[in-house]
């Protein structure tokens, strides 16, 4: 190949790079070509500093503010739906009879017992006894309930005693449903179970505690929080009383990772809080290929108040690597659910791209010349 053919060809090859450069194709935009943007729409760039405020996210769910106490224990007392066992212990007169049923002899002294069939407690908490009456037991220990039973006997059996033991129905449980492993029934005893253990005894959540959110309802109040939150002394971790519910939701809270890192994923809170620093570590880093440490970039958006209303603003925060101030920044700066971290190219990134290209195109011709002894 003639020296002015050569010339030309590469002249093409060039010319060719050099018009398709600014088509590369590129996996994320440079710093300036987010910020440029961004500002001709009016859309808020923050650098981030020690002192930048984390905002909040408008799309950020938020638990409920927890109003529900320690609930009154109830494992000692009769409920509607408990099985009782009363006996009847008379001396003298017997009005009821021995224990085989049969009924005392008339005129002569002497002691009796007679346990009565299992009684079920109604929802009214009243139970029909023989001679006492219409007693109501609910809410009632089996001590007072005996009490009752006894003043209703009076004046019809001689020196009665009564002793009542009982059996828990339902009422003495809390139901626990959703994301756990043995949802149902549980059983309240005399030991007050709280929150944490009726969720072990329900074989606990089947997903992480990060994602998993608890509900408790107590009547018309509900309480919400993250599981992961919950510890044995925390104040949320309340006495259960029969009647409450609990539920397990999975609700995974996230961000996105996008760009020139390491790895673009989407990075699940694993506990309450996720600082940036967190987040760039568990996307692996920078890519040193490709990334630009200056342009680190979170998008979010945020609820504020703008003359006494609230509003959604679209705001893009900025951290610079290569300033030692952004690495104590980003140890501060909270991330919110839902955000998004783009890592910027850096702008020789195209420039790289372009030298490729370019040798791309004049290898074959470096190959022709080597071969053909040219």
């Amino acid at each position: 190949m003639k020296p002015a053919i050569r010339t030309l060809a590469l002249t093409m090859g060039l010319s060719l790079a050099l018009g398709a450069c600014a088509g590369l194709p590129s996996s994320a935009p440079t710093a300036s070509q987010v910020v440029g943007p961004a500002q001709a729409d009016n859309i808020t760039v923050i650098d981030i500093v020690p002192g930048t405020p984390s905002g909040a996210a408008a799309r950020q769910s938020e638990p409920q503010p927890w109003t529900i106490a320690d609930g009154a224990p109830a494992a000692g007392v009769i409920l509607p739906g408990d099985l009782l066992t009363v006996t009847v212990f008379e001396v003298g007169y017997s009005l009821f009879g021995g224990s085989d049923g049969s009924p005392g002899e008339t005129g002569r002294a002497r002691g009796s017992t007679r346990t009565f069939p299992p009684i079920r407690v109604p929802e009214s908490g009243q139970i029909d006894f023989p001679y006492a009456g219409r007693i109501g037991v609910a809410g009632l220990t089996p001590v007072a309930a005996a009490g009752r039973v006894e003043r209703g006997l009076r004046g019809k059996s001689q020196f009665p005693q009564v002793v009542i033991a009982f059996e828990p129905g339902a009422g003495h449980s809390v139901v626990i449903d959703g994301e756990v492993d043995k949802p149902g029934r549980v059983q309240l005893s005399e030991a007050g179970e709280r929150l944490l253990d009726v969720i072990a005894l329900a074989g606990g959540s089947k997903a992480r505690g990060a994602d998993t959110v608890v509900k408790l309802t107590r009547g018309g109040n509900v309480g919400m929080a993250r599981l992961g939150e919950i510890g044995a002394a925390d104040p949320r971790n309340v006495v259960l009383t029969p009647g409450d519910h609990v539920e397990l939701s999975k609700e995974v809270r996230s961000v996105t990772v996008l760009g020139a890192a390491r790895s673009v994923s989407e990075i699940a809170f694993d506990r309450s809080e996720l600082t940036l620093d967190q987040a760039l570590a568990r996307a692996g880093g920078l890519n040193d290929d490709k990334a630009d440490p200056t342009g680190v970039f979170i998008f979010r958006i945020e609820r504020r108040e703008e003359a006494g209303q609230w509003v959604e603003r679209p705001v893009i925060y900025r951290l610079n690597l290569l300033a030692p101030s952004g690495y104590f920044a980003a140890q501060r700066f909270q991330m919110r659910e839902r955000d998004i971290m783009l890592v910027a190219n850096a702008k020789t990134n195209n420039l790289k791209k372009f030298i490729e290209m370019v040798n791309q195109i004049a290898s074959p011709v470096v190959t022709a010349k080597v071969v053909g002894g040219i």
